[in-house]
């Protein structure tokens, strides 16, 4: 699934490509995706311009020249894709842009939702999404983590506390801090608060510089190596999978005790 790295490559790519063209029409191949329709998507956006491209969590926001959002979410699998002519076959809704190009919207699996929202604050409160975790403040974290109870792996991956970490960099997360994905947030002290905020940061930056690519990761990441039996990048000992509140963790039991 896109997590936070994934969807600001998309974002970027978006801002490189898809601002300051006039918007002729809106098309949506797979109704399924779209929470807005395709006839309001296109009294929004047709004759207007995306103006910027910003990203929370998991979400790409994409405000106009009107200064409402249009919001695109990957579901768990999806990309973006900026060309002219003959559209990929599992586009599901594209943005026509005046020079004859269009900002495709590609989603395998059918997952991905495309909405609209009045501003950022409306949308955040109506999905219940927490702060971006890039963008969230030490003080901020250690307020919520204070407050909270529950598994590591299950603070890390909710989404109305933190934004954009999913399965994959809450792994490497608490792999990069030695936590077991199991421990319980009320054993950590202030100090450890601190690490696993500064390991937040420092994992999805790692990610992103190197194009949330799996196999372009450090060598040091265990991200590459998400398999049972695969050997861990830090002791050579071998990875193992578990779960945890119904979701499947990889990690190293002899770094991660």
């Amino acid at each position: 699934m896109p997590e936070l790295p994934d969807v600001e490559i998309f974002r970027q790519y978006a801002e490189k490509n898809a601002l300051n063209q006039e918007i002729e029409k809106v098309t949506v191949d797979e109704p399924k995706i779209a929470e807005t329709d395709e006839s309001q998507l296109n009294e929004e956006l047709k004759g207007r311009e995306l103006i910027r491209a910003e990203r929370l969590g998991k979400y790409l926001l994409l405000t106009t020249t009107k200064e409402n959002i249009l919001v695109m979410h990957f579901g768990m699998t999806g990309w973006l894709e900026y060309k002219q002519g003959e559209k990929h076959r599992h586009t599901r809704a594209s943005l026509i842009f005046s020079n004859g190009y269009a900002l495709n919207f590609i989603n395998p699996r059918k997952l991905g939702r495309i909405s609209f929202s009045s501003n950022l604050d409306a949308f955040q409160k109506e999905k219940k999404v927490g702060k971006d975790a890039l963008a969230i403040k030490l003080e901020e974290f250690q307020d919520l983590i204070r407050k909270k109870k529950g598994t590591l792996k299950s603070f890390l991956m909710n989404q109305s506390i933190i934004a954009g970490i999913g399965n994959i960099y809450s792994d490497e997360i608490l792999f990069q801090a030695g936590m077991n994905p199991k421990r319980q947030i009320s054993e950590l002290e202030d100090y450890q608060h601190m690490a696993l905020f500064q390991l937040i940061k420092e994992v999805l930056h790692k990610a992103i510089e190197h194009n949330a690519d799996p196999g372009n990761m450090p060598l040091s990441f265990i991200i590459p190596r998400r398999k049972e039996g695969e050997k861990c990048p830090a002791c050579g000992g071998e990875v193992k999978k578990d779960k945890v509140s119904g979701r499947g963790f990889y990690y190293c039991p002899t770094c991660q005790k």
